[in-house]
Parts: structure tokens; sequence; C-alpha cells
């Protein structure tokens, strides 16, 4: 007799016990929840999309809008990525302590995000700012032969022309391992040689990952923000609802569901990281902006996770 065919659902079952198998190993080995996971993954999903995007598609759809520097989203999100950060968090952590009764919680909570937001932050000035000298972004390119050059005659701004020398076989031109990034671009010169760490990726993923994870333990389910979200664009549409309605619809529906607020940010940072992907720096320099995204947010959440709590003693 010919064997017994398995059937769908079989099959189906088999499947679904295999990715909950896995996902029951990494929380147990690894302390990463399903949803963690998949969000982790999620940026290195869009660092391989954005390089095939770039690559298969006709040239007239990859360069575009977005293939402008000065688009929108970029210059009034993603340059100030780090200040709508905090805002979102700063509103967030409001409503979150204005529905809190209990006191000694407040505390807790202003005390545990307070330290998240020092750390988080602390670790964007080091790669993009400031780190002894020149942020790590810099000293990375610098290292690997990167200098500053800049038109002499182009330049009116000599406050760092003391850090310059000129080039011997190109008159007329400067260059410097000691001027930042930042530094270069007001004295209008190019930032030239060397690997160039993408600061855009790092601050993308970074930001998305600390909200994410700081949001975390608020979070009802997806069912519940679908509805509140549902509701209130329903109750926004409708054609009698004045401008007043409608503001008053969308604070209301902040204050019962203020995840909204960190959704939203991290879908457009999401979206500003694809873009990114998709037209600017090489695919070494994204990867390294990658895996210093992750570099700080591994050590603010997950580094604890691994640390015991000091035992107590049993009462003899």
């Amino acid at each position: 007799m010919p064997p017994a065919k398995v059937g769908a659902s079989s099959v189906y079952d088999s499947h679904l016990g295999a990715i909950e198998g896995f996902f029951r190993y990494i929380k147990d080995h690894y302390k990463i929840k399903a949803g963690e996971f998949l969000f982790l993954l999620s940026f290195i999903l869009n660092f391989v999309l954005g390089k095939l995007v770039h690559v298969l598609s006709p040239q007239e759809e990859v360069y575009n809008y977005y293939n402008d520097k000065k688009n929108i989203f970029n210059q009034l999100f993603v340059k100030k990525g780090w200040a709508w950060t905090t805002l979102n968090l700063v509103i967030f952590y409001g409503i979150v302590l204005y529905r809190e009764k209990s006191s000694g919680e407040r505390v807790q909570l202003v005390k545990k995000a307070v330290i998240n937001y020092v750390l988080a932050t602390i670790w964007w000035i080091f790669f993009t700012q400031w780190f002894f000298g020149m942020p790590i972004m810099d000293k990375i390119f610098v290292l690997t032969g990167g200098k500053c050059v800049i038109e002499e005659s182009t330049s009116n701004n000599h406050r760092y022309i003391h850090l310059f020398q000129a080039i011997e076989d190109q008159i007329g031109k400067l260059e410097s391992k000691y001027v930042t990034s930042y530094s270069c671009r007001k004295l209008k010169g190019n930032w030239e040689g060397g690997h160039d760490p993408s600061g855009h990726v790092f601050l993308l993923v970074h930001s998305s990952l600390y909200l994410f994870l700081e949001v975390q333990p608020f979070w009802i389910s997806w069912s519940y923000f679908k509805g509140t979200v549902i509701t209130a664009y329903k109750n926004i549409t409708q054609p009698n609802k004045t401008i007043g309605d409608k503001i008053k619809t969308f604070k209301d529906l902040v204050v019962e569901n203020p995840s909204v607020l960190v959704v939203k940010l991290i879908v457009l940072w999401w979206f500003m990281l694809f873009m990114t992907n998709i037209y600017f720096h090489s695919i070494a320099e994204k990867f390294v902006g990658l895996i210093f995204g992750y570099f700080g947010i591994i050590g603010i959440y997950y580094v604890p996770r691994y640390i015991k709590p000091s035992s107590t003693k049993k009462d003899e």
C-alpha cells in the first residue's frame, strides 16, 4: 500500500512547531524574545533589500526625490534624528507617568528611563559628535587614510587653518587629518579617501532599537494598538468633524495609547534607513554604521540580562 499522504494541516503544524521551537531556543539561550529577534533582524533585511533595489531597479526608479539630500524628510527629521527621538520619549513617558498612580513606581520608571537615555545619548555622542577628540566615525575615517581637502580660495573661514598643510603637487589645496567631518563641511571641504562609516545608518538603527526596547515593557498588544488607531481614524475621517474635533480625537488617541508616537517615528526611521541603503554610501560603510548601531543597544539592554543579580543569603 502507498504511504498515507500527510495532510496540509499536519505540514503546517510541523513548520509552526519548528518555528516556535526556534524562538524558545533563542529566548532560553540568548534571552531574546521573538518580537525583539524579528525587529533586530529587520535592519539586516533593510540593508539587503536596499542593495537589491539599487542594483535591480532601472535608473529612473533608483534616482528620485529621496536621492536628494535636501529632501524634506532628510533635512527636517533625519538630520535632527536624536532630537526627535528624545522629544517622542519625553512625551511618551510624560503620559505614562501621568497615568501611574504609585509614587514609588513613578520614581523607578524615571530612574530607569533616565539611565537608559543617558547611556544611549553617550553612545550617540561618542560615535557621531565627540570621542576624546574626533568622534568614532571620524577616527575610523582618518585611521584608514582619509582626510579633509579644501580649495584654499573657496573657504572664508580660517578658524582651523593651522591644522592644514599645503599639498605639494596640487597648488591651492590644503589637507588635514585633524579636522572633523562636521568642520570640514563648514570649511566647504571634501572628505576624501578612507573608510567613511555611515552616520545616517548608525543613527537610524540606534534610535529605532532604543525606541523599540524602551517602550516594549508598556506594549499591550497589536490588536489593542490597531483597534485604537482604527477607531481614531474612523472618527477623524467623518465628514462632519471640525479641525478642533480631529485634533481632540488625535490627542485622545495619544493619551490612551502613547505607543502611537513611538511606532510612527520607528516607521519613519525604518523608511529613511531604506532610502539610505538604496542611495548613499558603499556597502562596507553602511555595514559598519549598522554594526555600531547594534553595539550600544546590546550594551544597554542585552548585556544586563546576562548579569545575574547577587544571591541573597538564605536563612539558616
